[in-house]
């Protein structure tokens, strides 16, 4: 556990990469546990298991030359949002669902690529933009001599966010949150809660903080080009 789990590492690793896997349609109700979070999320079900971690963070930005109206028109259009939320290198496009591409995760011995299908939409003409997991796929790699495979991990990944026009209308407020469980193999339900909690809220906050910093730059830049592109 000395090295950092989120870390990129080459290995000679055995591939047993999963099928995109569909999500059943989001409630209301599991919309707002997520986002109802703040920070980290943790729970351990020792001896069954189960896993779940994950956080909830609050996105606030401010926007430059904006006003309600404008920002409300700029959250109608869901490909504009999707390329300010994520690196757009690391995005396929669907029509409304976009595929977001992570950087690679590393958890003790298993190596984690994953991408997950997101929906975007809008609601109320801009005064509500919500994003939500359909798909996904934890791209999972397993380093030789662990003895377990990809499906006996079990892994799901959720997703969930929205935004809205700021209370001032000079920028947008909102949250993202997201959530992954799974099933540890024997060997890890032996490790310290501690240290497994430690090493997972590495991964939460790499993913956090990539996932906010992008969108902040990429928002005040998408912003603004689409401001000028009304001006001419």
């Amino acid at each position: 556990m000395n090295q950092s789990p989120s870390r990129i590492r080459v290995a000679q690793t055995t591939s047993l990469n999963a099928r995109t896997r569909q999500r059943k349609p989001w409630s209301e109700r599991e919309r707002q546990t997520i986002l109802s979070r703040n920070g980290e999320h943790f729970k351990l079900d020792r001896m069954r298991g189960n896993i779940e971690f994950g956080s909830s963070s609050r996105i606030q930005t401010i926007l430059d030359g904006a006003d309600e109206a404008a920002v409300k028109r700029w959250l109608s259009d869901d490909k504009q949002i999707a390329m300010s939320i994520w690196d757009p290198k690391l995005i396929k496009e669907e029509p409304k669902v976009y595929r977001l591409k992570l950087m690679t995760l590393m958890f003790v011995t298993i190596q984690l690529s994953p991408h997950v299908d997101v929906r975007m939409y809008e609601e109320g003409e801009g005064a509500m933009f919500k994003l939500e997991s359909v798909a996904f796929d934890p791209n999972i790699q397993i380093l030789p001599g662990v003895g377990v495979s990809a499906d006996q991990l079990g892994i799901l990944i959720d997703v969930v966010g929205e935004l809205y026009p700021s209370r001032d209308g000079k920028g947008v407020d909102g949250k993202i949150g997201f959530v992954t469980k799974g099933e540890l193999p024997p060997p890890m339900r032996l490790l310290p809660e501690q240290a497994l909690k430690s090493s997972l809220g590495t991964i939460n906050r790499t993913i956090t903080n990539f996932a906010i910093s992008n969108f902040q730059r990429g928002a005040r830049d998408k912003f603004r080009e689409f401001i000028l592109s009304e001006r001419t």
